[in-house]
């Protein structure tokens, strides 16, 4: 699977799959599928829908998102065009309800596959057969289905629960590390402050006070440029840049997405002033909605139930925000201080920034469709 994409109603998915596994191996090609699963209000996984099915463009029909590998016409004379005629909208709007009631042809076995010319060290998740079989993409989707369920939206489904353990037994273990490592599997994390280092309270201190838990600066914290590395691209964590756009175009860590603390989280004058867009204003240690629905943005972009490394130039923008989270009721020891892009310049980790001053961005920040309160008198 080579794209996953979660937005805020459904999440986007890739799906690599042979397009005919009777084939020999220098006879295939690879089937890209575009699909759009939905994440119920109910949280069940019994009521996720197909949303979107495409084996070109995207549900916006403006990227080339999916790929169709087989031959058109298939050897029993059917048409692409047939098939997305046909089948495409009958998956279309259906729940994993619906779908895993269909009736299925039995798996061929890996040891069948591997036989092909060149397939001897193959393995693969689930087997699909030749896309032109209604059958086959009956399969893929359900098979997509058993992944969509190893979302963390589906954590209180005993249904979801079930279908993550048929899955992680029927992929391999290299695909089960990828896909379905679940959280303690990976190697333990400190907490996220070193109470054994030591830090100035104050400029005109003499001597250093010993770092405490609740100490959100970056020379406290357990995760620093010393050791980050051992503990990226995991799959318990979101890794967050706290820069804008412009800066992170500049040069940014691999792995991280952009959350631009300053632009959209927080401005100390934002509650009282309509024309700044962000989404606290106040008080980094009391920070006050500007919207009414500012903490469920907030809770989209910085997840509760993940383990988060937040990051900035120098790393206080990332103590403000976990300030910003703690009076907004996230359990911080799941919050990592790691510093800021300023501490990443080491040759040791070259391979894994991208440095790229040539690019310029010029942004406008803003939100839409949300309900401001109202400034106060």
């Amino acid at each position: 699977m080579p794209f996953k994409y979660v937005s805020r109603s459904y999440i986007k998915y890739q799906v690599d799959f042979l397009s005919c596994t009777c084939r020999p191996a220098d006879m295939n090609m690879w089937t890209t599928a575009y699909v759009e699963l939905t994440l119920p209000d109910s949280g069940k996984i019994d009521d996720a829908e197909v949303r979107t099915l495409s084996f070109d463009l995207d549900s916006t029909g403006k990227l080339t998102a999916g790929h169709w590998g087989d031959s058109n016409p298939a050897p029993n004379g059917n048409a692409y065009e047939k098939f997305v005629g046909d089948w495409v909208p009958f998956y279309t709007g259906k729940t994993y309800g619906q779908i895993k009631a269909y009736s299925t042809i039995a798996d061929i076995a890996q040891e069948d596959f591997q036989a092909g010319e060149g397939r001897g060290d193959l393995t693969i998740d689930a087997w699909t057969g030749a896309t032109v079989s209604p059958n086959n993409v009956l399969r893929m989707l359900i098979a997509l289905f058993r992944y969509h369920a190893t979302d963390a939206f589906f954590d209180g489904d005993e249904a979801a629960v079930a279908l993550r353990e048929a899955f992680a037994a029927s992929v391999d273990v290299t695909a089960k590390a990828a896909a379905t490592v679940a959280v303690g599997e990976e190697e333990a994390l400190p907490a996220p402050q070193d109470t054994t280092k030591t830090y100035l309270a104050n400029a005109d201190d003499k001597e250093e006070t010993p770092c405490e838990e609740g100490n959100f600066g970056p020379t406290c914290s357990a995760i620093t440029s010393d050791n980050l590395r051992q503990y990226l691209f995991r799959s318990d964590v979101i890794y967050i840049d706290l820069r804008d756009y412009e800066d992170y175009a500049k040069k940014h860590l691999k792995g991280f997405e952009v959350i631009p603390y300053n632009a959209l989280i927080f401005n100390a004058d934002a509650i009282n002033d309509p024309a700044l867009p962000q989404l606290y204003g106040g008080e980094t240690s009391d920070p006050q909605p500007v919207y009414k629905e500012s903490d469920e943005i907030l809770a989209a972009l910085f997840p509760k139930n993940k383990i988060l490394f937040v990051m900035c130039q120098g790393g206080g923008r990332a103590s403000n925000m976990m300030n910003i989270l703690k009076a907004r009721g996230w359990d911080m020891s799941k919050v990592y201080n790691i510093g800021g892009m300023a501490h990443y310049t080491g040759a040791e980790y070259k391979d894994l920034v991208t440095d790229t001053p040539e690019i310029l961005i010029q942004t406008t920040y803003n939100f839409d469709g949300l309900t401001r309160i109202a400034p106060a008198q």
